[in-house]
């Protein structure tokens, strides 16, 4: 099987995957509504009258009680139609309420689809222009393909490895599928040089700790929201601890997504004054999440700028106060890119990895680049890999990054327009 056909059945399988998982779970709760209905029934029907004879049966979840009704007083007849219509209306509202997860899960896939595809767009039109450009794959060839790939931000050190090991591999006379397989093949396997790529170092039972840095502009604030939704929508009880002291309204910006857009569900921590130490909001807020039993304590920090020293120690000070407390923490430290800043975006990821030990990345507005290569760049730069990505302004536009669909998203656009002309 070729590279770019088990690429397609990975994705193919990890939807059917996703949907089988949404099925069992759709069934786990029906069976709970079942059981439920079946338990309250039979309470029911041993307090009707011992008398009534043996042939009276417990139907099915969607079946009434079948009693013959010379044996039941009236009254007790219309209470039972009425408890077993309340179960029905029940099972009703539960199944509407799946099938609106169901489809918010699909609407939410279908997004990162869109984000993907609209930030490899130029790159897709780029690789097809080039393929047909030129029928034999030279260094003229090779030289106007690295002009291409600098284009997508993925940053002028992969560009060259990946150029230098197609010449390896290309020949003059290669046709123009397989010059495109190759290439797809080399971005994944570049990428996935390195540290091996963790998912989010979230565990249960214990005071998980994530800090959230970034320049101002990236969509730091929104993003250290959205993740404090996607836990709490989990059950987990969340502690944000609003450490960006010195920018006016950033703590009002948290309140009010809490109470508008979280609908109270997390719970916030701030100084008692602006310009405070932003260390001290740190020290109290971890003591308030460990004595309190909290899952997650989420830090925001001040949007700090890469040239400002002072701000940048700052920063160091916190992060050092929470290893005193806990010397695995934090256990995820996520500097928020904006994907539209190109490698403007990996200057800034070598600046605050320097400092304070950069775990993943949250790349946002990626529904809002035409290029999207800059989780190529940092990977390859800094091997710190991209660990969330924001597709929009939702509360829920936040999803983890998925290699697999990401380097697909990248390249589709000249992979199946290739397969088209077959």
């Amino acid at each position: 099987m070729s590279f770019w056909s088990n690429l397609k059945q990975k994705i193919t399988k990890k939807k059917n995957d996703q949907f089988e998982s949404d099925f069992n779970n759709n069934k786990i709760e029906n069976e709970i509504v079942k059981k439920n209905y079946e338990k309250e029934a039979k309470i029911k029907l041993d307090s009707i009258n011992k008398e009534v004879p043996k042939e009276v049966i417990l139907g099915e979840t969607a079946d009434v009680l079948k009693i013959p009704s010379t044996f039941i007083k009236p009254e007790i007849v219309v209470k039972e139609k009425s408890a077993d219509f309340k179960q029905k209306q029940k099972a009703k509202k539960l199944a509407k309420k799946i099938e609106l997860q169901n489809q918010k899960k699909k609407e939410k896939t279908q997004k990162v689809e869109k984000a993907i595809a609209n930030s490899s767009l130029s790159f897709s039109k780029d690789i097809k222009k080039l393929s047909k450009k030129y029928k034999k794959m030279d260094d003229d060839f090779f030289e106007e393909l690295e002009e291409v790939l600098i284009k997508t931000d993925m940053g002028i050190k992969m560009v060259l490895k990946i150029s230098n090991s197609l010449r390896k591999k290309i020949k003059s006379t290669t046709s123009e599928e397989v010059f495109k397989e190759t290439l797809v093949e080399e971005i994944y396997n570049f990428y996935n040089e390195g540290k091996k790529i963790k998912p989010i170092n979230f565990e249960d039972n214990r005071l998980n700790v994530f800090m959230v840095i970034g320049v101002n502009g990236t969509g730091k604030t929104t993003s250290l929201s959205k993740i404090a939704n996607f836990y709490a929508k989990q059950g987990k009880k969340v502690l944000i601890a609003a450490a960006d002291t010195f920018r006016a309204g950033a703590v009002e910006q948290l309140e009010e997504w809490i109470s508008t857009r979280l609908n109270n569900k997390v719970d916030l921590i701030k100084g008692l004054k602006q310009n405070q130490d932003p260390a001290s909001v740190v020290y109290d807020a971890y003591e308030k999440a460990k004595n309190e039993k909290y899952d997650l304590l989420l830090i925001d920090t001040a949007g700090r700028l890469q040239n400002k020293v002072n701000l940048m120690k700052e920063l160091e000070k916190m992060y050092q106060i929470i290893r005193q407390e806990d010397r695995k923490a934090p256990h995820e430290l996520f500097l928020v890119i904006d994907a539209t800043t190109g490698q403007n975006g990996v200057i800034q990821a070598k600046e605050f990895d320097g400092v304070a030990e950069v775990s993943g990345i949250v790349l946002t507005k990626m529904d809002g680049t035409s290029k999207g290569g800059i989780a190529l760049a940092i990977k390859d730069e800094l091997d710190i890999p991209v660990k969330l990505v924001g597709i929009g302004e939702q509360v829920d536009d936040l999803v983890q990054f998925d290699v697999d669909q990401y380097i697909y998203g990248l390249t589709v656009g000249f992979m199946e327009d290739n397969n088209d002309e077959k």
